[in-house]
């Protein structure tokens, strides 16, 4: 009598089953992390995953050490990395040419020179830089990177936030930086802008934080932030050439909700305005004590949503205070 092979058959196809799922499975484990060849005789660095929103005012933001950038490195691809270059990276950049595109997505060039053999050593890591293309923050706070070199960085496609504050960035940069159409939060400050290059600001159409700070900011360069319609988050402060000459420009952008102004010359009267026309935080030209007690209900009266304080530290500050939203991979 001939046996029947069904059992064996269906047997056979459940072990098929199996072993295509254990296959997935460990396609999928590689899929879910990011495998780094850093040199393995020293390290450039540390690979740091963000605890919090990723700081882009002036100060470092909270992330756990993950490894150093040494050797062969394997990170999650599903949280927040962050590279911090050591001093021995600016001599050794082209170590970025070994990382896929999407090997970390933001990192922070703080490099400040000791000796004058090591001032040269900025500018050179932004070409460097371009091979990491899916980065998604730049932090520039700080360093010695110039327009130049910076004008190298073309077009970064996910790039969403760069900050370079208290450093050498005028915005010369900006007409080589076109290409990246996906920058929302934008930081510059410590230095005389260049006015005319805030035309380009119009090229970056998802742009709403936008920070100069301390850049001789002109009416003329204030008027081209003005054609960025959709800014909603702006901090001009420690511009003292404005005042409220500026009130009709501050008012052509429709959805601002956030404004710092400090140390400018904006009257009370000007601010009441803006007030009344959507502006729900504010950063006062002098400190909330420092106004007389009528002045201060008019204040509270104009912006009654945001809870102003007796210490200048409860208003908005550009440097100690995130300014820009979080991110998501």
């Amino acid at each position: 009598m001939q046996k029947s092979f069904l059992p064996y058959a269906v047997a056979a196809s459940a072990l098929l089953l199996v072993l295509v799922c254990c296959a997935e499975r460990a396609c999928s484990a590689k899929a879910s992390e990011r495998v780094l060849d850093f040199p393995t005789n020293y390290s450039v660095g540390r690979l740091v995953v963000l605890l919090t929103r990723p700081q882009f005012s002036y100060g470092r933001c909270k992330g756990r050490l993950l490894a150093e950038a040494r050797g062969v490195v394997r990170l999650p691809s599903d949280k927040l990395i962050k590279f911090e270059p050591s001093a021995v990276f600016y001599r050794h950049p082209q170590c970025l040419l070994k990382l896929p595109a999407d090997a970390f997505d933001f990192i922070e060039l703080r490099f400040m020179a000791m000796t004058d053999e090591e001032s040269a050593l900025s500018d050179p890591t932004v070409p460097f830089v371009r091979r990491i293309s899916r980065l998604k923050g730049i932090d520039l706070d700080g360093s010695e990177i110039t327009d130049k070199g910076l004008s190298q960085l073309g077009a970064m496609p996910e790039l969403q936030y760069l900050s370079a504050g208290n450093g050498f960035i005028t915005g010369s940069c900006l007409p080589h930086l076109v290409g990246c159409k996906k920058l929302e939060g934008l930081r510059l400050g410590g230095t005389v802008v260049n006015n005319e290059s805030l035309s380009c600001l119009q090229n970056f159409p998802l742009l709403t934080h936008l920070g100069l700070i301390n850049m001789n900011l002109s009416l003329s360069g204030l008027e081209q932030v003005s054609k960025c319609r959709a800014i909603n988050n702006l901090d001009i402060d420690s511009n003292y050439q404005i005042d409220d000459k500026a009130l009709p420009l501050l008012l052509k952008l429709t959805k601002l909700r956030t404004l710092s102004v400090k140390e400018t010359k904006i009257s009370l009267k000007a601010l009441e305005t803006l007030g009344k026309h959507g502006i729900i935080t504010i950063g006062l030209p002098k400190p909330f004590a420092n106004y007389a007690p009528s002045e201060q209900r008019r204040l509270v009266k104009a912006f009654p949503y945001y809870k102003f304080s007796a210490k200048s530290a409860g208003d908005v500050d550009s440097y100690n205070e995130t300014m820009f939203a979080p991110v998501t991979r």
